[in-house]
């Protein structure tokens, strides 16, 4: 199967460097490698950012691709052309060419990585499906990403904090710069604000590419949250430098799942988010603050890479929480919280459906793991995730 020997590619980790999948990628014909595009870039908010982008310009009747990490539960949540993921048999067959190519490039290259073998799947699909314009979210950095295979006409910066650590830099300064690696000549800029320290370091790569730098204007965003104002108005200059058409009211209808996601359940409420760095999570906790009041119950993992009291901070008292720990997708708790041996957890099933009838607030963030899981198997939507994507 295809996909047998995608996931099998969850064992090489994260790859970064683009000397291996560009020379698949130029073995493939450069599959929509003229395709106008924006790329997104940054540590929070550029799935969000894409989404609202890639949907404006589908408004104004565009054929849009769209390509975002990571999934929920599928794995075609991650290629969307005109806003639909892509079937199954489409995804697989784009990957085995991808396969077939790189065998044939296995001289010249080291094994291409998860990501980068669905980043040229995605390519291929997109070149298929005839798109006129790309939307690639950046999977991790921006310099060494395989997503810089796209044509840039335009770029996006989402807020930039502490994560990856391992593969970004220590520092905000050293990741910001990873991120500004993405920058080219002459290829305009949009960011939402940002601290000082990577603020300077995206100016001075503005300076040397040289390209524009612009802070655009925080507007109404489809999206919940403060935050997403920022993310909106980015998203607006990026399809607007596309398709000087584009107006603020061609975001509206964006649907981004499991970002500040309500969902009533009887007389109580989910809320999905997929925060899981302290930044995000802070985020999560503003927007819970101005909620109407609901008792609140916390679910919530984090990734054996995330500073698990960093989490536990940022996210404060705002209610009673319990972790999920789960080896199989890679789950791990979080101190000073309740654990639960995975979401069929008998206590944590009767606390949550007791909290629910309560008129309580069930929380689920953290993950996107847990999140994709706690939709399967507490909310009925689609199959529980596969385990497959290394971030």
């Amino acid at each position: 199967m295809t996909y047998d020997a995608l996931f099998a590619r969850r064992t090489l980790g994260i790859r970064p460097g683009l000397v291996a999948v560009r020379g698949v990628f130029e073995a493939l014909g450069s599959p929509a490698g003229s395709i106008p595009a924006v790329h997104i870039v940054g540590t929070n908010g550029k799935g969000s950012i894409a989404a609202m982008a890639e949907h404006a310009l589908r408004s104004r009747g565009h054929r849009t691709g769209l390509f975002t990490s990571p999934h929920l539960q599928r794995v075609t949540e991650r290629v969307r052309v005109g806003g639909v993921e892509v079937d199954d048999t489409v995804l697989e067959a784009a990957i085995g060419q991808v396969l077939s190519m790189e065998r044939v490039e296995s001289e010249r290259g080291r094994p291409l990585s998860f990501f980068e073998v669905l980043t040229l799947a995605a390519m291929v699909v997109f070149e298929q499906s005839d798109v006129d314009v790309l939307v690639a979210e950046a999977g991790l950095g921006g310099r060494l990403d395989s997503t810089r295979l796209v044509d840039a006409q335009a770029i996006g910066v989402g807020r930039i904090d502490l994560d990856h650590q391992r593969y970004l830099g220590d520092t905000l300064q050293q990741i910001a710069a990873e991120k500004a690696g993405v920058f080219r000549d002459r290829v305009p800029v949009w960011s939402v604000p940002q601290s000082p320290a990577a603020w300077t370091v995206l100016e001075h790569a503005s300076w040397n590419t040289p390209c524009p730098l612009r802070l655009p204007d925080p507007i109404e965003a489809p999206l919940p949250g403060e935050h997403q104002r920022y993310n909106a108005g980015v998203a607006l200059a990026l399809a607007q430098h596309i398709d000087p058409a584009v107006t603020p009211e061609d975001l509206e209808g964006t649907r981004w799942p499991a970002r500040m996601e309500r969902r009533s359940a009887g007389a109580g409420e989910w809320v999905l988010d997929v925060a899981h760095n302290p930044a995000s999570m802070a985020a999560l906790v503003v927007s819970l603050e101005r909620l109407p009041p609901m008792d609140t119950l916390v679910i919530v993992s984090r990734a054996a890479d995330k500073d698990g009291i960093a989490l536990a901070d940022a996210l404060g008292g705002v209610g009673e929480c319990w972790s999920v720990v789960d080896d199989d997708l890679g789950l791990h708790a979080l101190p000073n919280a309740r654990v639960a041996d995975g979401l069929d957890d008998e206590a944590l099933r009767r606390k949550v459906g007791a909290h629910l009838t309560g008129g309580g607030r069930v929380v689920v963030c953290g993950s996107h793991r847990l999140v994709g899981a706690a939709m399967s198997a507490w909310l009925g939507e689609g199959d529980a995730p596969d385990p497959s994507d290394p971030r």
